[in-house]
């Protein structure tokens, strides 16, 4: 039979172990993406976070399982912001495309520590982790694909395979977020979700357009 363990202070060990836990995704985000995740080693996280070293692999295997948390983390929070945009009945194309885009761009790039994470840092560290950044891109892009097959179901678009398409438009929305955040004058956050926008809106009235012509 296991024994309780202890509160302290009124807070519950449980409430301790997870309060350490999030201030060690804290001090990920603030230092992968002001350093880089390569030169954060695990005794500079733990300072930051307050904690010990048996603190640390009481949550996380490694370096790179708590940066695989940190971006998990990140790409729930976005799923679930477009999700809500492209999930809003009875308002025109335009507007919906226009608060999905918006949703995503400004939830990674209000805080721009996250694009970083998400877009940079998590880039060239493992196979593993790879695989996983791969499928975060097909994730978003099969969001996309059912929207876009939504509108092809209703007669505005013609009957099409929207896959490879959507994994395009994701790959090129993540490559624009990386031109952001690393060339010397960068667009303004307003900049970039326009330009978006009229990619995404310039795609779909093409298709649009081969169902009209038949081209």
């Amino acid at each position: 039979m296991s024994t309780p363990k202890r509160a302290y202070r009124g807070v519950s060990a449980e409430q301790r172990s997870e309060e350490r836990r999030q201030r060690l995704l804290e001090a990920a985000l603030a230092l992968f993406a002001s350093q880089g995740y390569a030169k954060t080693p695990i005794e500079i996280l733990c300072s930051a976070a307050g904690v010990t070293a048996r603190h640390f692999y009481q949550h996380f295997p490694s370096r790179e399982a708590l940066l695989r948390a940190l971006y998990d983390d990140i790409v729930e929070d976005l799923r679930l912001a477009v999700l809500a945009a492209v999930s809003q009945p009875d308002i025109p194309r335009h507007e919906q495309i226009s608060l999905a885009v918006q949703a995503l761009v400004m939830h990674y790039l209000e805080d721009s520590r996250r694009a970083r994470v998400g877009v940079l840092e998590v880039v060239g560290v493992s196979a593993a982790m790879e695989q996983r950044r791969r499928a975060v891109i097909h994730e978003m892009a099969h969001i996309i694909e059912q929207y876009i097959q939504g509108l092809a179901s209703r007669g505005e678009l013609p009957e099409h395979n929207y896959h490879l398409v959507s994994v395009a438009l994701v790959g090129g929305i993540n490559e624009l977020m990386a031109e952001w955040l690393t060339v010397a004058q960068s667009p303004t956050v307003t900049e970039l979700s326009n330009e978006i926008i009229y990619i995404f809106d310039a795609l779909l009235r093409g298709a649009a357009l081969a169902k009209f012509t038949g081209s």
